[in-house]
């Protein structure tokens, strides 16, 4: 059998259109029906195709973005890399299963560079192999298609963000339908979020993971499959981006064990289990982070400091050589007190900026329009509830674990892009919790107002 791929030409054309709109007509029957299958009993289901349209659509609108306005980028090599993998399953099953299912090696793209359909991006980490065998399996499902690859992508990013999506809804059902702008409404990840990129991936996992925690420590349900579950996604991330869970695993413990009273009962076991439990959690975690760190490579703790600097001068390259969206916030002393000291700077660029006079083409536009409105709604309810503000942080568990979660990790990927571009995916996971936790500020101070008092909203 000839080749697949002899020069592959990553295009849009009329194959792989009309294919995307059939496979985004095929799942849409199957979303409908489910829709219709779940509504009765939980309402935001109404909402299910709207979401999962904006998804698929935004994932589509960054694919041709990536072909014809950047005309190169990481979506590109890895489709190339699926493609190239793909075709070698096809044509050398044994050699292609066994790719497919190996671990990453120093001397992987010297392997595969040596077969002629191997010709593509350095396979240099686990995170970009894992990351093109995702998009193999994607690209057989799609049938060869760039552009139903992406609509699987999508699709795959959009089941995770709705699962922990549904369970705020479970939270929070007065407000269903105002939750919807912190998953599914921001331009940034409706957009960026269903690309093939490792960001569509770890934000899904990452919906899995508060999906499985809200189950087992408020929910009080489906434990054994929220395990399942939450392992599974923790190995993506871990594959993928593990610096990720260095923040969410933490805040994710403090949100579960905050809800601890509330699964048991009686005030004397309290006193005794709770302490212990928390124990067990801190240390259980202590040994998970060396774990996680000692197999993280250029994620490891020890070699963030590196990663970081060189996130930056990379960052920075473009910025001058290719014309990007560069920024910076002066020179960076990574002690810990450096950080504290560029913390508020990073907080500030990750959320706020750019602003509307950093504009240097399409991207920035939407990026500044959206910086530009959530600072409005940020300084709003700051100024207009004042001390309530911060009361309702304090009482609610859950907006205290999205804040916590968004600041640091905000302040963490703000110090270290250097660049709107990378900046706008690099901080998706801080910016969804964020806003949603100013959607939950703004409606419990808005209810509080109307005679609803907070204990009567799901805390």
């Amino acid at each position: 059998m000839d080749s697949l791929l002899k020069d592959i030409d990553i295009t849009l054309g009329v194959y792989d259109i009309s294919l995307s709109f059939i496979y985004f007509l095929l799942l849409y029957i199957v979303i409908y029906a489910y829709k219709r299958f779940r509504v009765k009993e939980s309402p935001e289901y109404k909402y299910f195709i709207i979401a999962f349209s904006l998804k698929v659509l935004g994932g589509f609108v960054y694919a041709l973005l990536t072909i014809y306005y950047y005309k190169a980028g990481d979506t590109l090599g890895y489709f190339h890399g699926a493609y190239c993998l793909t075709d070698e399953i096809i044509n050398n099953p044994s050699n292609g299963i066994t790719i497919l299912l190996s671990k990453f090696n120093p001397h992987l793209s010297a392997e595969y560079s040596a077969a002629e359909s191997y010709y593509f991006m350095d396979i240099n980490s686990t995170d970009v192999l894992t990351v093109i065998k995702l998009a193999t399996v994607f690209n057989f499902l799609g049938l060869f298609s760039f552009g139903t690859t992406t609509v699987l992508f999508s699709t795959f990013s959009f089941i995770g963000i709705w699962a922990a999506y549904s369970n705020f809804c479970k939270l929070y059902p007065r407000y269903h339908k105002s939750l919807l702008v912190g998953f599914f409404v921001m331009p940034t990840i409706i957009i960026m979020g269903g690309g093939i990129l490792k960001d569509t991936v770890t934000l899904s996992c990452m919906g899995w993971l508060i999906y499985s925690f809200s189950n087992i420590f408020i929910l009080k349900r489906r434990y054994f499959l929220s395990v399942v579950i939450a392992v599974i996604a923790s190995i993506f991330i871990i594959l993928i981006k593990p610096y990720i869970l260095y923040v969410l695993l933490p805040s994710l413990l403090i949100w579960g064990q905050s809800n601890l009273k509330n699964l048991i009962k009686g005030s004397f076991i309290r006193i005794i289990l709770i302490p212990s439990i928390v124990t067990s959690i801190a240390i259980g975690t202590f040994f998970v982070f060396q774990k996680l760190s000692s197999e993280a490579g250029k994620y490891s703790l020890e070699n963030m400091q590196s990663t970081l600097e060189g996130f930056q001068t990379w960052h920075q390259f473009l910025a001058t050589t290719e014309n990007q969206s560069g920024y910076t916030l002066g020179k960076m002393d990574f002690s810990p007190s450096g950080y504290l000291k560029m913390a508020p700077a990073g907080f500030n660029v990750t959320f706020f900026r750019p602003y509307l006079w950093e504009i240097r083409n399409i991207p920035t536009l939407v990026g500044a329009i959206e910086s530009f409105v959530l600072f409005c709604l940020f300084w709003y309810l700051l100024l207009k509830y004042r001390t309530r503000f911060f009361v309702i942080i304090k009482t609610n568990k859950d907006i205290l674990f999205m804040l916590i979660f968004s600041s640091l990790f905000g302040i963490i990927v703000g110090i270290s892009s250097y660049n709107f571009g990378a900046l706008a995916r690099y901080k998706m996971p801080a910016q969804m919790l964020f806003v949603t936790a100013l959607v939950l500020i703004y409606n419990i101070a808005r209810d509080e107002r109307k005679g609803i008092v907070l204990s009567q909203v799901p805390e």
